[in-house]
């Protein structure tokens, strides 16, 4: 009697055990159905979709050199989990209003991209009658494709908000000849190809015309590949980055809050020697030398590439070095500004007239980025970790050059260590990209340690630069 008992128990406990596994096996099955998600309303839902982000800022190369389409927000990603999904991301403009197209340079033997205009005739109409935010890049000079997806972009101009285009010469001239005013474009980046051997001349006419045409633009880049002006850019623009030689009215963007500036490559433009912007904060400039024309009393961030000169190793690298601390020193007077955040990737700090004729300009600095000199000046460092020279210092960025780095690094750090952090929030040294340069990690880490401090923020990361304000990138 007890063994049949026994028995039973154990086949309800083996049925017991089937009914648990098959429970787990369809709740695996149906996770993402029972998701709590699932039961989010679809509001919510949408408000969650427009918070994702995808690689739509990075560069990516091509599958098989096909033209790609992306979207600032995971779109195509989200329409693929499922069915309600899907009809939330097809109901929802917000989401096909941000678009990246890629047309990759073709290469010999590589088939022409086909139906891509059929999917972009598909992908338009979701975007609704929203404002569109574009960036359109093609590659290649020749590329049928590429001239029939932007002739459909060209049918929706007049909902271009922000235009970011990087493509041959003849694109842009398709541009110019659209019927109708550009009425929502209010940012415009424009960078031109050409093919090899032809000029890299752009007719003022052309790019004119398509300012004229945008009533409210305000953002405008343009870069270094647009030369040999110059033409009138129109004066209600506050943001601006281009070539100085490409500007001849410089002096009359009175409104401009941001500007950029790279040297002439070719020919010179001649300007007011003295042109006052009042409401300039925010200053990029690729050499010092063009420090000598703008006055900008509300300037507050300021960051330049190199010296006067364009050699940075020349045989008296610090001949440069003092005649840019001349030239800095001008324009901060001159302009009666406070700047609160100096950004170079040069040296300039290590120049012998900086400590005693720039730095007590320099009062209302918060935040200054530089690379540390082949031959450190521990004078500098010293003053950089006392409150005279610099009370509102704050936040401390150095960069480390690509050569002799122990030397240079330890030498500073060791100064910087024994003077003490007295007012510093963030100390961050930066090395630049290379195998070679990760081995050197751990002996800049042992030197930091000397500088943490409760309430200092110190760190040593690999970046790219330290300049401060990448060209074209406005605040």
């Amino acid at each position: 009697m007890y063994d049949t008992l026994i028995d039973r128990l154990y086949t309800a406990l083996k049925e017991l055990k089937t009914y648990r596994a098959t429970i787990r096996r369809v709740s695996k099955e149906f996770s993402s159905t029972l998701a709590p998600i699932r039961r989010l309303p679809i509001d919510v839902l949408r408000s969650v979709f427009r918070e994702t982000r995808s690689y739509f800022g990075r560069r990516r190369q091509s599958v098989f050199g096909l033209p790609t389409i992306k979207f600032m927000h995971d779109t195509l990603t989200l329409g693929q989990v499922c069915g309600s999904w899907r009809d939330i991301v097809v109901s929802s403009p917000e989401l096909w209003s941000h678009i990246n197209i890629t047309f990759p340079r073709l290469r010999p033997g590589t088939p022409s991209p086909r139906n891509f205009q059929r999917l972009l005739k598909t992908i338009l109409p979701h975007s609704g009658p929203l404002p569109l935010d574009m960036r359109f890049r093609s590659g290649d000079t020749s590329s049928d494709e590429a001239i029939e997806a932007f002739s459909l972009l060209l049918g929706q101009h007049h909902r271009w908000k922000s235009a970011s285009l990087e493509f041959p010469l003849d694109l842009l001239k398709r541009l110019r000849a659209s019927t109708g005013k550009l009425a929502c474009l209010e940012s415009l980046s424009v960078m031109t190809l050409h093919p090899t051997g032809r000029s890299r001349e752009l007719s003022p006419w052309v790019l004119g015309d398509i300012l004229i045409d945008a009533p409210n633009l305000r953002k405008v880049v343009l870069h270094e590949l647009i030369e040999r002006g110059p033409f009138a850019l129109p004066s209600r623009l506050t943001h601006l980055a281009a070539s100085f030689a490409d500007i001849h009215n410089l002096h009359t963007h009175s409104l401009l809050e941001e500007l950029h500036l790279k040297e002439a490559y070719d020919g010179q433009v001649p300007f007011l020697h003295r042109i006052t912007l009042p409401k300039v904060r925010r200053l990029s400039v690729s050499s010092l030398k063009l420090l000598q024309h703008p006055r900008l009393p509300s300037l507050e961030d300021l960051a330049f590439d190199s010296y006067v000169t364009r050699n940075l190793f020349s045989d008296a690298p610090h001949v440069d070095a003092d005649a840019a601390v001349v030239t800095l020193n001008d324009f901060i007077r001159s302009s009666h500004c406070s700047l609160a955040s100096l950004a170079t990737g040069t040296s300039i700090v290590n120049a012998s007239n900086f400590i005693q004729e720039t730095l007590p300009l320099l009062e209302s600095l918060t935040s200054l980025a530089f690379q540390i000199g082949v031959v450190p000046e521990h004078v500098f460092y010293h003053t950089l970790m006392s409150s005279n020279l610099l009370p509102n210092l704050q936040y401390l960025i150095m960069r480390l050059p690509s050569f002799s780095m122990e030397d240079v690094y330890q030498d500073a750090l060791s100064t910087m260590s024994t003077s003490g952090c007295r007012h510093l929030l963030s100390v961050r040294i930066e090395w630049p990209f290379g195998p070679d340069n990760k081995s050197r990690v751990a002996g800049i880490l042992n030197t930091l340690e000397s500088l943490r401090q409760p309430g200092i923020d110190v760190r040593a990361v690999e970046e790219e630069s330290s300049s401060g304000i990448s060209f074209g990138n406005f605040a």
